[in-house]
Formats: structure tokens, C-alpha cells, sequence
């Protein structure tokens, strides 16, 4: 964050829940994909974007665990627009298959699924698991459905500048433009006709409430952790080709290029309508620390995953953050930079490292990632 801009805050805090940041908020024609929707947070964001009416595609492994989520969150919601497609994020044809079966706009991406502390695993091409998982899976992922997000950000654009332009007698409405048939994720309904959400303001502006409605942007949400404070990218060993392994500090650096990609696609992408931010879910404690074990937190008040989804639910869908991007959240909030990591457990959830943030950081991941998929 630069020093001149003013931190982003909203209503909303540690202990608000994914339904209430979301509340009275209407996604109904919004088509979104969760990452890892089968377990944890991400269950919990997939049923807060439902209840607010989306149209929402589970990408899961497991898809007889998808199945029964997407099941729980219609009984939940009453919404039956919940679809579920295998996705392995480790697998690059898997990725492909994804993003090659996807037909029509796509409103929100939610890179939720993640691996954490894993012992030493590489993929067939030789990457460190939890970085191939973590961040080039998911760079792959939304490279692939950039086409489908820019569809649905320049269509919502068009159509909120259109409602809010002055009709002349002779002028009608312009009707939003219809996202067309959708592939495995069903029939994609209307165009839900834009709320009132107000003016965007500049993305170092502070968030202010807006009547709820629908976003105007197409929308990508990264799934950090606070653990990237623990390591930068180290770019001339990514794979721990020459460290020694230790497993937090590759996920450290996992969720460091997970961050960097959020200010590197939001530098690229926003021109097409597409916002793109980080965020830190605090802690939570899900089947995600299984190889970590019971850790050893004092002071820190444990979420509930409902909790836990909060910021993603806030970034994914709330009109409050329209226009904001490349940013790093936590508790619902902009996160303040750190000079160095806090010892204090509680101070380091809400703090992000500048090198996180750094731009040219950012376009030197970008180049290597494009590298590294690139390669045969």
C-alpha cells in the first residue's frame, strides 16, 4: 500500500460471518467458480455466494465430496443453480479440461483451494507441490477463464454505464447483454439488471457504503494466508533445489506468489473490467493444517469457517470494494504493512510484507510462471 493512500475499511471485522458481509447483496445472474469448494472455507464461500443468488460451479478433486456439498448448500440456500466439475490444480491438463469446458461469462473466480506444509512431493515436472498447487495451478486457471471473466466485466460495465446515463425522450434502457449458454455449469440465466451501487471510487479510496446491489466488475479472489510473511519468493530456487526443505517456509512462499499474483493480474486485467485482491481468512482450524498438527497459538481467537470465508465473500461479491484491486485483506479489512514479521501471533493475521506488494516482484513471478507452464 502506498504511504499516500488512505487503508481501505469496512463495516465488517474479525468476527463477521460470509452471510452477513453479504447480506442484501444480489448476485442472481452472476456465474462464480470456487477452487476447493469441497471442504472448509470453501464450502462456506460457495454457500454465502449462493444464498446471495449465484450461479455457483463447485471445482473440486473429489467429486462425490462435491456432490454432497452442492447438495447441503441447496437444502441451505434454495438455490439449485450449484454445479460441480472436477478440477486438479497439480494436474495442468486437468486445469485445461476446466477452463476448456467452460462455455459463457464468468463473474467471479474464487482461488480458494490450497495444500499446507506438505512433506517434500514434486510434480512430474520436477516443481515444489505446494507451489504448483498453491499458485501456478491456479495462474494457469485464471489465464485460462481470462476470456470468460473479461466477457462478464465488460458486459456489466457496459450495462452499468448504460443505467446510469441520462435518458433523452426518445431513449429507452439498454438491456444488459445475455451471458449466453453455459457448458457443465448449467444453462447461465439473464443478466441481472445492475444495482445501485454507486460511484466507484479510486481504488486508495476508502470504502464506502453503498446501497446493495449487484458489482459492476468481474472479480478474481486470491486465497493468501499470513503465513507469507514467513517467506518471499525465493526466485532462484523456487523447487528447494538447494535448500534444505522445510515445509511452512514453502508454503510461505506459496502464499507470498499468491499475493503477487493478485497485483500483477489486477495490473493487467483491469482495464477488461476484471478486479483482482488478495486476502489473509485468519485462522481457522480445518482439514487443512492435518499435516501441521494441533498448532500452538496463543492469543489468537480461532474462526469458524463461516468466519473464515468473510473477506473472500466480501471481495468476491460486495459493491462496497467496486473499482478496488491489487490490494491484500484481512478481517474484512485493508491490511497494514509490516516492516518485519510480528512475533505477536495476533498482529501478524492483519499484516502483509511489502515485498508481497511489489510490482516489480509481481511482473518478475508473472514472466517466470508464463516460463515454467510454458515449458514441455
Amino acid at each position: 500500500m502506498d504511504p499516500k493512500e488512505t487503508r481501505i475499511t469496512t463495516p465488517f471485522g474479525a468476527r463477521s460471518t460470509a452471510a452477513e458481509v453479504i447480506d442484501g447483496v444480489d448476485l442472481s445472474g452472476r456465474r462464480a467458480v470456487v477452487t476447493g469448494a469441497a471442504s472448509g472455507i470453501g464450502i462456506e464461500t460457495a454457500r454465502a455466494l449462493a444464498g446471495a443468488g449465484a450461479e455457483v460451479t463447485l471445482a473440486v478433486r473429489n467429486l462425490d465430496a462435491g456432490a454432497r456439498v452442492a447438495e447441503d448448500i441447496t437444502a441451505t440456500t434454495g438455490n439449485k443453480r450449484l454445479h460441480v466439475a472436477h478440477l486438479d490444480l497439480a494436474d495442468r491438463a486437468s486445469v485445461a479440461a476446466f477452463a476448456d469446458g467452460w462455455d459463457g461469462p464468468l463473474h467471479i473466480l474464487v482461488n480458494n483451494a490450497g495444500v499446507m506444509a506438505l512433506p517434500e512431493g514434486r510434480t512430474p515436472e520436477g516443481w515444489d507441490r505446494q507451489f504448483a498447487v498453491n499458485h501456478l495451478g491456479h495462474f494457469a486457471l485464471a489465464r485460462a477463464l481470462h476470456g470468460a471473466l473479461a466477457a462478464a466485466g465488460s458486459a456489466a460495465a457496459a450495462a452499468s454505464a448504460a443505467a446510469a446515463r441520462p435518458l433523452g425522450p426518445a431513449a429507452s434502457p439498454a438491456s444488459p447483454a445475455s451471458p449466453g449458454s453455459a457448458g457443465f455449469p448449467g444453462s447461465a440465466g439473464s443478466a441481472a439488471s445492475p444495482g445501485s451501487v454507486g460511484s466507484a471510487g479510486s481504488p486508495g479510496s476508502p470504502g464506502t457504503a453503498r446501497s446493495p446491489g449487484t458489482p459492476a466488475s468481474a472479480r478474481i479472489v486470491v486465497v493468501s494466508s499470513a503465513a507469507h510473511l514467513r517467506s518471499p519468493v525465493v526466485f532462484d530456487d523456487l523447487h528447494f533445489d538447494y535448500r534444505p526443505y522445510e515445509p511452512m517456509l514453502a508454503y510461505g512462499q506459496s502464499k507470498t506468489a499468491n499475493v503477487l499474483f493478485a497485483v500483477g493480474a489486477n495490473a493487467r486485467w483491469a482495464g477488461d473490467g476484471i478486479v483482482v485482491n488478495a486476502l489473509s481468512p485468519g485462522g481457522i482450524r480445518t482439514n487443512l493444517q492435518r499435516h501441521v498438527g494441533d498448532i500452538a497459538a496463543p492469543g489468537v481467537v480461532w474462526k469458524t469457517p463461516e468466519q473464515g470465508a468473510a473477506t473472500s465473500v466480501l471481495l468476491a461479491g460486495s459493491p462496497l470494494l467496486e473499482g478496488v484491486g491489487g490490494r491484500y485483506f484481512a478481517d474484512c479489512a485493508e491490511a497494514e504493512p509490516v516492516s518485519r514479521r510480528p512475533e505477536d501471533l495476533t498482529a501478524m493475521m492483519v499484516g502483509v510484507a511489502p515485498y508481497a506488494l511489489d510490482p516489480e516482484g509481481a511482473d518478475r513471478l508473472w514472466a517466470t510462471s508464463e516460463r515454467l507452464l510454458a515449458a514441455d
